[in-house]
């Protein structure tokens, strides 16, 4: 299993969860909600780290995104 997934993924899960992409510094995208705490994902070479695959499903599940 690779230790890396396609950032692309990830944003069209957050896009369809209601989160923005709200500015990018340096190589951390940060993706806000209403309501809700802001998601901070380094990209690196268009993936990031499963760690970070991991948060945002978190998020997700724990109704901070309504879709899992």
């Amino acid at each position: 299993m690779s230790d890396t997934v396609p950032f692309r993924e990830e944003r069209r899960r957050l896009d369809e969860a209601g989160y923005k992409l709200a500015r990018v510094s340096g190589s951390h995208h940060i993706f806000i909600r209403a309501g809700d705490k802001p998601i901070s994902i380094p990209v690196h070479n268009g993936k990031i780290k499963r760690v970070y695959q991991r948060q945002i499903d978190k998020a997700l599940k724990e109704g901070r995104g309504g879709k899992a």
